[in-house]
């Protein structure tokens, strides 16, 4: 199938590389075409560009040396032990400056590394790629609706539900990474978490389930439910009530991004 010809699909594809849920096979045939294709690869680097500024936020973790092992083998043709990959990596730069030169970088790039849900995903499945791309290119003007998008992790830490509005609609896009299973009684609630860490209720949310992509209608706009959000949290709720709080520890929780340009405050 030519991807390129259906944009809807195109998109999720793109998304999903970006995200670092595309696996195995169907991402090496994503790549492939990508490298083909210029608009397949002007969709991952809009996501790419829609998704970065969320990942700057989150904590900072070192990478380990099985990591830079990957990177040195990847790099540069190389492998050996994970405790000797450093090292490694130093012996070929002090002896082959082009070496030395992508060393620096792949250290800029991935040192230290992000933490939390999005990061591996992101910066090994989307990072790399893109920034040969734009790099390559003269100029970057894509442009994306404005929109609000929250990428939450399980309390685990691993990849969980990816949250999105566009700045004036009136539902909000839900596709779930990983499935929280909802005790018998209970209903998930989304929640909004202004800079001084008060959650807001937006609404109760249908069942979850794994890889499932629903569309929730909101109350007021987009807009007007998530202006002064900087994260996004979704609990489970006994059936029948909406509190004030959570009652419930955070089943899903992260950061939640305005996708414009914001004026500098003054």
């Amino acid at each position: 199938m030519n991807i390129e010809r259906h944009p809807e699909l195109l998109d999720r594809l793109a998304a999903d590389y970006a995200l670092g849920t595309l696996h195995g096979g169907a991402r090496r045939r994503f790549e492939a075409q990508m490298r083909r294709h210029a608009v397949i690869a002007q969709a991952v680097a809009r996501w790419d560009a829609r998704l970065a500024p969320l990942a700057a936020q989150l904590p900072e973790m070192p990478p380990g040396d099985a990591m830079w092992s990957r990177i040195e083998q990847r790099a540069f043709g190389g492998g050996g032990a994970a405790s000797s990959a450093a090292p490694a990596m130093q012996r070929r730069a002090a002896t082959s400056q082009p070496h030395a030169v992508a060393r620096a970088w792949w250290q800029r790039l991935f040192a230290p590394l992000p933490a939390g849900a999005l990061a591996f995903g992101l910066m090994l499945g989307v990072a790399a790629p893109s920034v040969f791309q734009l790099l390559q290119a003269d100029r970057y003007d894509a442009q994306l609706p404005e929109s609000y998008v929250g990428v939450l992790a399980t309390a685990e830490g691993r990849q969980g539900l990816i949250v999105s509005s566009l700045r004036h609609g009136r539902s909000v896009d839900l596709k779930v990474i990983q499935a929280v299973p909802l005790p018998a009684g209970s209903v998930a609630v989304l929640w909004t978490i202004d800079a001084q860490g008060l959650p807001v209720a937006v609404g109760p949310l249908p069942a979850l389930p794994a890889r499932a992509f629903v569309s929730v209608p909101l109350p007021r706009t987009a807009d007007q439910v998530f202006a002064r959000a900087v994260e996004l949290g979704v609990s489970h709720e006994p059936a029948g009530t909406l509190p004030a709080v959570p009652s419930q520890p955070w089943v899903y929780r992260g950061l939640c991004g305005k996708l414009w340009k914001v004026p500098p405050a003054r």
